[in-house]
């Protein structure tokens, strides 16, 4: 008998892995239906239309990013991402929504990250053993599925070289109808265009791509950039949201990302009611 118990165990542990693998291909498959099996696809079908008709900000962390432009954004619904938290000691804005992607930001932020104040946190499954977030998504990292665009999050969000894609992404889900970026500035080493000849930034390894001088630690690794991928996922993020009679505009005051139309942010809250006084969430 005994000898049976390793056996046995290991029968055991066979059968185990099996029924969580079939009840993983269950959830999923209700997942493409919209239909939540979890209490974490609750809380994403939650969303569901929720913010239709309504706009939002998603911030990117670039060097045009000013304390002063959020706390204009008191009162808007808001997305932020990363190390956005660098710029909390210097404005009262928090964001609404706040989501990290990039293994190499949450491993070596993790303390700092799990700290972030926002109304909602969302991450990937794979990284619920480092952020305590509210919602997890799957997050489907074929190589022929890299910049799908996916309007079933509860399925699965795509990749396509930025968190600010996984954004577009859940926005869109929750039904917002307008979405205007602000602190992509686009200024990195590498970045494309369609329309502008941006091989001066090739040459310029020292110029700023983000809001802080210190937002990087000396002693961190440096996350990779996949510049092509971002504007190819950008390029289809707009298509989505066109055709679905929607708009993403680029309202950041520093730009070289060419695929969305410019908006002035001064003139966003022009005519508006008291935005201070707006009930988020």
């Amino acid at each position: 008998m005994i000898k049976k118990i390793p056996f046995l165990k290991k029968s055991v542990k066979k059968v185990y892995n099996t029924l969580v693998f079939i009840l993983y291909i269950i959830v999923n498959l209700f997942s493409k239906w919209n239909i939540p099996l979890t209490k974490n696809n609750s809380k994403i079908l939650a969303l569901k239309d929720k913010y239709k008709g309504e706009r939002c900000f998603i911030i990117g962390n670039g060097p045009s990013l000013k304390p002063e432009d959020l706390e204009r954004l008191k009162g808007e619904y808001t997305f932020a991402s990363n190390k956005i938290y660098k710029i909390f000691n210097k404005t009262n804005w928090r964001p609404t929504f706040y989501m990290v992607v990039d293994p190499i930001v949450l491993e070596e932020n993790v303390k700092d990250i799990n700290l972030v104040e926002a109304k909602m946190n969302f991450t990937l499954k794979c990284y619920k053993h480092l952020f305590h977030a509210d919602i997890y998504f799957n997050n489907n990292l074929s190589e022929n599925k890299r910049g799908t665009f996916s309007t079933t999050i509860m399925e699965s969000l795509y990749s396509s070289g930025t968190v600010s894609y996984h954004l577009l992404q859940i926005a869109h889900y929750m039904g917002f109808s307008e979405v205007y970026l602000l602190g992509h500035d686009y200024n990195f080493k590498g970045a494309i265009s369609r329309t502008k000849d941006l091989s001066f930034l090739k040459k310029t390894d020292d110029s700023p791509i983000y809001f802080s001088e210190n937002y990087i630690r000396s002693d961190e690794k440096k996350p990779g950039q996949a510049p092509e991928e971002m504007y190819n996922g950008m390029e289809k993020a707009k298509l989505v949201y066109e055709n679905s009679g929607r708009k993403i505009y680029n309202a950041t005051r520093v730009t070289y990302l060419d695929v969305f139309e410019l908006r002035n942010f001064d003139e966003l809250f022009g005519g508006k009611n008291d935005l201070l006084n707006k009930k988020i969430y």
